[in-house]
């Protein structure tokens, strides 16, 4: 008798814990398909961490962190929604790569999403979702290199948007790099890169051979696109405008650049292959945007309060 009252209490317990770990209730219900507590925390929990992101102030109010977890649960759904209405579906190295980085996510993040109460399997949900809207992207707005108007458009976009230079830098401070230059030795740097420009080089090579004779070296080969950061402002515009495989010296109030313009269409078509799906998402993801917004406010959201409620006292 005892050792069935023994195993009755362990059949108790473990039922117990099962029950608990697994319990989801509705969140919220969107054209009549449920989205679970969990998913739900999941992105209240994002917004409430980043409401910069989501268009929110510092402090935002909790209707506002509520309706904009709303908002991310609809796109949620949309994506699920899409992906099996296109009939698409993933490679197995992409279901590797959500796997992937579903183990690294939860080995960093573990105790704060049981401590919210996000399972692991939520998360790969979540990032499966992920990997849904860039396959749907790819599947509307990318039409192959077969296209060859498409084609040209994005080659268009990428040769009139990038550009490619070596160049060397020297800022107006001291040896020590601590104080400004005088205003003598200032001048020296500048005449001598200035002298640099004044010769006719026949190669990059031979350009690069003259910089280190100088007293300095020429960088590898960089690729820049228009409105990246890292560079003082105006030096797009500047290097872009200047002709192929000639040097032009651009003096800034910190320092002074000698810059070699290379040609960009004469390094390969292989550069080019390696930004082509950057350009496809410059040039349709606000018309993406726009159409995912038009979908997900065609929705209908019917909020359970009691779970939400108790979801938002939790979080905030």
């Amino acid at each position: 008798m005892k050792k069935l009252s023994a195993l009755f209490i362990a059949v108790f317990i473990l039922f117990s814990f099962c029950s608990c770990g697994s319990y989801k209730t509705t969140a919220l219900v969107i054209s009549g398909t449920e989205i679970d507590s969990e998913i739900f925390t999941y992105y209240l929990d994002r917004v409430i961490q980043r409401p910069a992101d989501y268009g929110l102030p510092e402090n935002p109010q909790k209707k506002e962190l509520k309706e904009s977890a709303i908002n991310e649960c609809k796109n949620y759904l949309a994506a699920n929604t899409k992906f099996r209405d296109m009939g698409l579906t993933l490679s197995a190295s992409e279901k590797v790569e959500i796997s992937e980085n579903v183990n690294n996510f939860w080995m960093r993040f573990e105790n704060h999403y049981k401590n919210i109460g996000v399972s692991k399997q939520t998360l790969t949900k979540i990032m499966t979702a992920q990997a849904y809207t860039e396959a749907i992207f790819n599947a509307t707005y990318d039409k192959g290199t077969g296209d060859a108007a498409e084609e040209q458009i994005l080659q268009d976009y990428f040769y009139g948007n990038y550009i490619s230079f070596r160049n060397v830098c020297a800022y107006f401070t001291s040896a020590d790099s601590k104080s400004p230059m005088s205003q003598a030795d200032k001048n020296r740097l500048i005449a001598a890169f200035e002298a640099l420009s004044k010769e006719s080089f026949a190669s990059a090579d031979d350009f690069s051979a003259a910089v280190q004779n100088a007293g300095y070296s020429l960088s590898d080969s960089v690729l820049l696109k228009k409105g990246s950061e890292g560079y003082p402002d105006g030096f797009y515009e500047k290097v872009s405008n200047q002709d192929d495989s000639t040097v032009q010296i651009i003096i800034y109030d910190e320092c002074v650049f000698a810059v070699w313009k290379e040609n960009l269409k004469e390094k390969g078509e292989s550069v080019y292959a390696g930004y082509r799906s950057s350009c496809i998402k410059d040039l349709y993801s606000g018309q993406s945007e726009e159409e995912n917004e038009e979908y997900i406010q065609s929705l209908t959201v019917e909020e359970k309060s009691g779970t939400i409620n108790r979801i938002i006292e939790k979080l905030s």
